[in-house]
């Protein structure tokens, strides 16, 4: 946002501060500024205001943040009282408000006699500074106002407002009404819901309450009569109507993020001050002001030991003291602790925290000692996170590529897996458009969707997989018509799997097979095993789907899968995914011939995991030794009977045995092949003599002798 440093200035009696070090303060206690722009009285600065500090969206409020870091006074400007006539105005215009919980405070006052002419010098001059455009004087008051102490105002001519039962012009703060329409400021024919909170007269909506007011009652220049509206909207109402109706503008921005309850009159009251110099005419007396009630002012409590503690460094009570004071707080020393009273203007100060933030930045972060922090042992993830992360490690191993696809998918394309969902589909009320009207029942449906895109760019072998979540209602909570809570929808962590085209191959071979439905069992096998699980305690078994209208209650029964080349995965009994070759007619609607998909639960598969064993050893402190065994054997010999030998009666001592070499050649018998083995012994409590080294040695070369056909190198045949 763009501030004029004249106008900030105006609200920081004596001499005027240099305007870079007035920037570079303003950046110091939070308020970044991103460009300067200009020299001398014409700086302008843009400052980046978060979206919490509503309160410094005008220059008022920033001007007062820029006192605190100056170490300077602020006050307001000097004005002269404002003229009234005798005429109430509540004897020209009416107003109700049918929702005071969105509408808190709606007040107006009533200008009678103008005639339209152009803004004065001075506050056009003020708007061109910040790139604001001169419109009217009415209008440009209203909008000088908006950037001077951050209240938004509209301007209505008075006389295109309908007449209530009185006879007298009438608003009426409500919702819109189904059916109603409204042609914006923009030209913008816009169609209306009960979800708008709307400005309306006796007859019609005139503006979006907090967005923009309506053409058809806007100033022009036949405008000789003003109804001057000041507000105080819900942020969340605004919010909903500019967001529903994609608009955004300067009133919105403030009124989204909070304004101050306390400031209509006050921005009555300056917007009608230009307008009557500008454009003569009479202010009518008082100000019509609808209020549900007063807020109590919130106070707030700031220890001076918590203080310290939190920031780690001392601030003197004086300090803290003259900081809150200067930024509105109007504190007052109660021992150990200071009770403040919370500006209505600070919506973002809640909390002790946020009083401890408002001093140390005035304060200056730089101060705060560098300190490092104590160390701590991290918290053990979730043993579901664990095999979520396992699950994503063995499919990247099996070669398979992981994606990344929305949870939000169309109908047409969740219709078909309905049945794979926990529950019935959950159907999005306000969906950004067709394509995410729906949470999908499997992460499959990405999968397919990832597929059909490589596919249509040439790309037809694929092997993918998913970690993501499946959604469906939970019938409990909806047949028991509970609205909210938690519960209602069932989530499940899952990993789906895709395979497509010719089944990958080492470069060897010469012929090209696709993947079928053995290609998926396999891989959802292995990663079950992989994960813990197929062992005696755990079985894993494959129950063949049957997708036939006369099954298709069961649960274990997915018409959209192939029948006869499909089965639900169990595992100790426990249904825990399926896996099979899509359905013909739905894989052609992919664009894809025979994909193999699968999915699995890993919530389920992760409560029958075992919790994984961990340990660490330090490396040995004594070194060990190796020895090299070579062997000849048969070459229908496998590898776990030589291993097995060398283990059975092996010493404690024993650490590895690997296999280094195999030769077949000459001096090798036909049907044979010579096994080097390398034997490393080592031991955490001694260093290893040669004599036992090598007594273990000639133990295992017995044993290895003694297996059928085997002869041990550098050992005599015994007589």
């Amino acid at each position: 946002m763009k501030f004029a440093y004249s106008w900030l200035a105006s609200y920081l009696p004596g001499p005027a501060p240099d305007p870079k070090a007035l920037g570079d303060r303003l950046t110091a206690v939070g308020f970044i500024v991103e460009g300067i722009e200009g020299e001398g009285a014409g700086t302008v600065y843009d400052v980046e205001i978060t979206a919490n500090r509503p309160d410094g969206m005008n220059h008022r409020g920033l001007a007062r943040e820029a006192a605190v870091a100056l170490g300077r006074a602020f006050a307001e400007p000097a004005t002269a009282p404002l003229p009234e006539g005798a005429t109430p105005a509540d004897a020209r215009a009416r107003v109700f408000v049918e929702e005071p919980a969105l509408c808190p405070r709606y007040s107006a006052r009533v200008i009678e006699g103008i005639r339209v002419r152009p803004a004065s010098g001075a506050v056009a001059a003020r708007l061109a500074a910040i790139d604001q455009a001169a419109i009217s004087a009415p209008v440009d008051a209203t909008n000088h106002v908006l950037w001077d102490i951050g209240q938004p105002l509209h301007a209505f001519d008075l006389d295109t407002l309908a007449k209530g039962s009185d006879g007298l012009p009438t608003i009426v703060v409500r919702r819109a009404r189904a059916g109603e329409t409204l042609v914006t400021l923009d030209g913008v024919a816009r169609s209306l819901t009960p979800q708008h909170l709307v400005i309306a007269d006796a007859e019609k909506p005139v503006a979006l309450a907090g967005v923009m007011g309506g053409l058809a009652t806007a100033i022009s220049d036949r405008t000789t009569r003003v109804l001057l509206e000041g507000a105080n909207f819900e942020p969340r109402a605004v919010r909903r109507t500019a967001r529903s109706l994609g608009m955004h503008t300067d009133a919105s921005h403030r009124f989204e993020r909070g304004t101050d309850p306390e400031m209509t009159r006050d921005g009555l009251n300056r917007a009608a001050r230009p307008i009557l110099a500008d454009c003569g005419g009479t202010l009518c007396r008082g100000t019509i002001d609808a209020r549900a009630h007063e807020p109590a002012a919130r106070a707030g409590t700031l220890r001076l030991s918590r203080l310290t503690a939190f920031l780690g460094m001392d601030i003197p009570a004086a300090r803290a003291l003259e900081i809150l004071a200067a930024l509105g707080f109007s504190p007052v020393r109660e021992g150990d602790a200071i009770r403040v009273t919370v500006p209505s203007w600070r919506v973002d100060v809640t909390c002790e925290e946020d009083l401890i933030e408002e001093v140390i930045r005035c304060e200056g972060y730089d101060r705060l000692p560098e300190t490092l922090p104590r160390p701590y042992a991290p918290a053990r993830p979730r043993p579901l996170a664990l095999v979520a992360d396992r699950a994503r490690d063995l499919l990247a191993g099996f070669g398979l590529i992981e994606c990344q696809t929305y949870t939000f998918v169309a109908a047409s394309e969740n219709s078909p897996f309905e049945s794979a969902a926990p529950g019935s589909p959950v159907v999005i009320e306000n969906a950004l458009g067709e394509p995410f009207t729906t949470m999908r029942a499997t992460p499959v449906i990405g999968l397919l969707q990832s597929a059909r895109h490589n596919v249509r760019r040439g790309q037809k072998d694929l092997a993918l997989f998913e970690v993501g979540r499946s959604f469906g209602w939970n019938q409990e909570k909806i047949s028991a018509e509970e609205k909210t809570g938690e519960g209602r929808v069932l989530e499940r962590q899952r990993v789906g799997i895709l395979l497509a085209g010719a089944r990958r191959k080492h470069w060897s071979v010469e012929t090209e097979e696709r993947e079928d439905f053995f290609d998926g069992a396999g891989i959802a096998a292995a990663l079950m095993r992989g994960l813990g699980l197929g062992n005696a305690s755990f079985p894993i078994t494959f129950k063949e789907n049957l997708s036939s209208s006369s099954s298709s209650s069961s649960s274990s029964s997915f018409t959209f899968l192939a029948p006869g080349r499909a089965a639900s995965i169990l595992c100790a009994g426990r249904e825990c995914g399926w896996v099979g070759v899509l359905e013909p007619s739905l894989a052609a609607a992919w664009d894809l011939t025979d994909p193999v998909v699968a999915d699995l639960d890993l919530d389920s598969l992760g409560a029958l995991v075992p919790p994984p064993v961990t340990s660490i050893e330090p490396p040995p402190r004594f070194p060990g030794s190796e020895v090299d065994i070579t062997v000849a054997h048969e070459v229908t010999m496998s590898w776990k009977t030589l291993e097995s030998a060398v283990r059975s009666a092996a010493p404690p001592e024993l650490v590895s045995v690997e296999a280094k070499d195999r030769y077949r050649g000459p001096g090798v018998p036909e049907g044979f092949v010579k096994t080097t083995l390398t034997l490393r012994f080592g031991s955490p409590l001694r260093s290893l003599s040669r004599e036992d080294v090598n007594a273990w040695r000639d133990a295992a070369n017995r044993r290895l002798r003694a297996l059928a056909g085997a002869k041990v190198d550098g050992m005599k045949e015994e007589a």
